[in-house]
């Protein structure tokens, strides 16, 4: 989800920082094991907090423990590996695969290059272990760029599909489909999935302004206008709060808030300095 999901680490004390981290760890201890080594560049926190969000909701039993590894090889650090480690290792492998596509095509990225090349054969693995959910985002990144060539399309309609594809996904909770918490969970991917395509687009659009490249603040206006889009990332962030809090959330609820009330404007106050 393009590093905007993050915890806003100011928020959180010293035993939630760890706990945060022990999440992240085990989702990359869940990508090697599941992916291979190469699988571990398609880490982020973004598929920590569904990783966070399913535990919570959930509650599986869950293993904890400390570890080096190639990052850490001095110190050991916590991690925590549960019931759905899998389902958003596959989905982190799967979607950084479709983000080094729509990379190239737009700008025939060199590095993306290098990247789909080593993501391909984990993604492979993850569409043969959920090959639904795959096929959900590959079409949805198919319409999307089909959207992003259409000049007569509608400035929403990109972030709406990858709303409906963030929704799919959040809902079709593997072993849990369809239970009490679906239309909750599909409501949160789909609004939190709209910021997110809107929030890296109000991020990039100097970038995209130089480059030509399809963006639909650009299309708005030639210049951008923070309190315009901050107006219109807050009505999208409000609806994904208001459908996070109507999940029965104990477990971590502090550190989620702190993605979802803060974490996740902290590209936007960093590029839109007031």
């Amino acid at each position: 989800m393009f590093g905007v999901a993050v915890a806003s680490l100011q928020r959180l004390d010293e035993a939630e920082r760890e706990r945060y981290q022990a999440l992240y760890c085990g989702l990359c201890l869940a990508l090697k094991r599941e992916f291979g080594q190469v699988s571990r560049v398609a880490l982020s926190y973004d598929l920590a907090f569904l990783v966070m969000l399913y535990d919570s909701l959930y509650e599986p039993d869950e293993r904890q423990g400390r570890t080096r590894c190639i990052t850490h090889p001095r110190k050991k650090v916590p991690y925590a590996i549960g019931e759905f480690d899998r389902y958003c290792a596959a989905l982190s492998v799967a979607l950084a695969y479709h983000k080094c596509l729509d990379d190239v095509a737009d700008d025939d990225s060199k590095k993306a290059r290098i990247a789909q090349a080593a993501l391909r054969g984990p993604y492979e693995k993850a569409a043969a272990a959920f090959p639904e959910q795959c096929a959900v985002i590959e079409g949805a990144m198919a319409a999307i760029a089909a959207i992003e060539r259409d000049a007569h399309a509608a400035p929403d309609a990109a972030s709406v599909a990858f709303g409906d594809m963030l929704g799919f996904l959040f809902e079709c909770v593997p072993g849990r489909f369809p239970d009490l918490w679906s239309t909750q969970l599909r409501d949160l991917g789909f609004w939190l999935g709209r910021f997110v395509y809107l929030m890296d687009a109000a991020v990039d659009f100097r970038q995209d302004a130089r480059s030509g490249s399809y963006n639909p603040f650009v299309r708005l206006s030639p210049e951008p206008d923070p309190q315009a889009m901050r107006d219109m990332l807050g009505c999208l962030a409000a609806r994904a709060c208001e459908a996070f809090e109507r999940l029965p959330l104990v477990q971590d609820a502090n550190i989620m808030r702190s993605v979802l009330y803060s974490g996740i404007w902290q590209k936007f106050n960093a590029e839109y300095r007031a």
